[in-house]
């Protein structure tokens, strides 16, 4: 369109549903936001039903600008162009042709509000002073790391301990106040604190925290995690940096309470703010959205009674040997390996061995780690693997894969 005068249109990724576009009458600076489910190169205009925007965008002496702006799930653009709109507050805007701020496709936790929350407690404004420690000891938590590690309790028991009992390096303990389904208080940040004082010998008390209900009554579930997380990126004598598990837990928890989904803008933002680096393409990031992936794929097989085959474990690794023995013969020598890591150094050696003895067949018996690499592995390796032998290998030699199986019945089938 000649009205069109400027454009800026971000680089799409490989694969996507959906995109947000913007566009900006140039000689007003009024904008209109949207979403289109489709190609960012479809003859798609836009979707507003605002009549001074279609005029303006009909009108060839217009002078506008249009932008791409995100690329990504459908659900995730909705949700971008939500909080875009309601940042704005484009329903009573001026500037946005927008009379509407949208709806979000589902809840996601607010970064912007943690994160003035979380300032907020790092600044001291909620610290208490000192209490007991058995005031703490029985208190429910909201348990935002992954698991407990026992040695960073030990490290925060054994400098308690060298400095006689004396808790003022410690970080307080956070607590959200009256939180409970009963009004009781719960501790947001600290178990490890608590449990590494309460280990110590003479300990009798720990700094605290405490954030009254009316500033917190707001924050969802998700958001009073999101605030604990931040805490942990914290790097004082007592503390320890998240670890890239509990990156994953974040985003496992926000798909299953939220619906957010695991490669979403929303938790690149997050994960970034909790001090991890890279992207969706590498990094601790990358670790912590694949790690996500596998477990919520771990738990969609468990929903149809079937369990994931550890090869490193028994039963899983006694079949697995069973199966390398079983095509050994005359003509077949045999090896195993990971789809994950496939020793090219380690085949050529067996593939050596055997033409000395006259065998001309390898069988590679290959398990899967999980079943991301079980996709990548039919889709990419296993046929990049088949060309580079048939390229590189002498006519009578001759390597075969064979798979073992990744999931198996839980039994439930068996029961009454």
């Amino acid at each position: 369109m000649k009205n069109i005068i400027e454009t800026n249109i971000a680089t799409p990724p490989g694969s996507y549903e959906a995109y947000l576009y913007r566009y900006t009458n140039l000689k007003t600076n009024q904008q209109y936001v949207g979403i289109h489910k489709g190609s960012v190169d479809d003859a798609y205009n836009h979707s507003s039903k605002n009549t001074e925007f279609q005029e303006v965008f009909s009108r060839t002496s217009s002078e506008l600008k249009y932008e791409v702006l995100y690329y990504g799930e459908y659900a995730e653009m909705q949700n971008l162009e939500y909080k875009t709109l309601k940042k704005a507050d484009a329903r009573n805007n001026p500037l946005f042709y927008n009379k509407s701020n949208g709806f979000p496709s589902y809840e996601e936790p607010d970064l912007d509000k943690c994160m003035e929350l979380y300032e907020r407690i790092i600044s001291g404004e909620f610290n208490v002073g000192k209490e007991p420690l058995s005031l703490h000891e029985l208190m429910k938590a909201i348990q935002v790391r992954f698991e407990h590690q026992a040695d960073l309790q030990r490290t925060i028991k054994e400098k308690i301990n060298d400095a006689d009992g004396n808790t003022d390096n410690c970080n307080p303990i956070l607590v959200w106040e009256s939180r409970g389904l009963e009004g009781e208080d719960m501790r947001g940040d600290g178990n490890h604190t608590l449990y590494g004082a309460l280990a110590a010998k003479h300990a009798i008390d720990i700094p605290v925290a405490r954030v009254p209900y009316d500033v917190h009554q707001d924050l969802s579930l998700s958001e009073l995690k999101g605030v604990g997380n931040l805490m942990n990126k914290r790097s004082k004598i007592t503390k320890k940096e998240m670890p890239v598990k509990d990156g994953t837990k974040h985003i496992i928890d926000n798909y299953y309470t939220n619906g957010v989904p695991v490669e979403s803008n929303s938790n690149i933002d997050w994960l970034k703010a909790y001090g991890f680096t890279g992207g969706i393409k590498s990094g601790q990031i990358k670790t912590s959205m694949s790690k996500a992936k596998d477990q919520i794929e771990l738990d969609d097989i468990a929903k149809n009674n079937q369990l994931f085959c550890d090869y490193k474990a028994a039963p899983h690794n006694k079949a697995l040997l069973d199966t390398v023995e079983a095509f050994q013969d005359k003509n077949t020598v045999t090896t195993y390996t990971s789809s994950g890591h496939v020793p090219a150094d380690r085949i050529l050696e067996k593939l050596n061995s055997a033409k000395k003895i006259g065998k001309t067949t390898l069988v590679v018996v290959v398990h899967h780690p999980n079943l991301r690499q079980e996709k990548t592995w039919k889709l990419h390796l296993q046929p990049l693997w088949m060309q580079i032998f048939e390229n590189t290998l002498s006519p009578e030699l001759s390597v075969r894969f064979h798979e073992m199986p990744t999931t198996m019945s839980d039994g439930s089938k068996n029961l009454k």
